[in-house]
């Protein structure tokens, strides 16, 4: 075990409570609308299928969490060309983008008129270590940030997943982040997939 070393949870062998994060009911969400998201985002929220949003992140999360696992250190390691990023860091990107975008859906939900800042991305992994965390550490910190953010986005209500804000001078509804966050995931696992392996 590694200093980063940390517990590791999912649907399968989650508390009661936990549990109910992954199987409880709520609210139908209908998919948000062009008008709640910019167009680049829709890139990401076209990947997402139909359902509720919070079982499909869930069940979502599970699937990328058993596909990452199967990985060496070695592989976590791989770039398919010099500038890119390796597998390690694509993951430690989705943990950020999660993060990001979690915060961004609570001020809206809050109605917190405050305009957000963008991020740039490739600047966060330039500053991260994460090569230097074991693949282990990182699924692992996946795992709890979608466990945590599961009990907020089931928290909204409808009110609460209608309301608008403003990030990176984007206007977006709480739905859309929640989708923006799952296509996020979808996306970069696929590349994964696609170019890495």
């Amino acid at each position: 075990m590694d200093k980063f070393s940390v517990m590791v949870i999912s649907s399968e062998c989650a508390t009661p409570l936990l549990k109910n994060i992954w199987t409880e009911g709520v609210l139908p969400m209908p998919r948000p609308q062009p008008t709640e998201y910019a167009p680049y985002y829709g890139t990401y929220i076209q990947l997402v299928p139909d359902g509720d949003i919070n079982q499909i992140l869930a069940r979502q999360g599970d699937a990328t969490v058993a596909f990452l696992s199967n990985l060496s250190e070695e592989q976590a390691s791989y770039r398919y060309a010099p500038e890119k990023w390796s597998i390690k860091q694509v993951v430690g990107h989705v943990n950020d983008t999660e993060r990001i975008f979690t915060y961004r859906a609570l001020c809206f939900s809050r109605g917190d008129p405050t305009p957000l800042p963008g991020y740039d991305q490739d600047a966060y992994v330039a500053n991260a270590n994460f090569d230097q965390r074991s693949m282990a550490h990182l699924i692992a910190e996946f795992q709890h940030l979608r466990a945590a953010h599961l009990v907020l986005f089931r928290s909204f209500d409808e009110e609460m997943l209608g309301r608008r804000g403003i990030a990176n001078n984007v206007e977006f509804t709480v739905r859309a982040l929640l989708y923006a966050i799952a296509g996020h995931e979808l996306h970069h696992r696929k590349i994964i997939q696609e170019r890495y392996l």
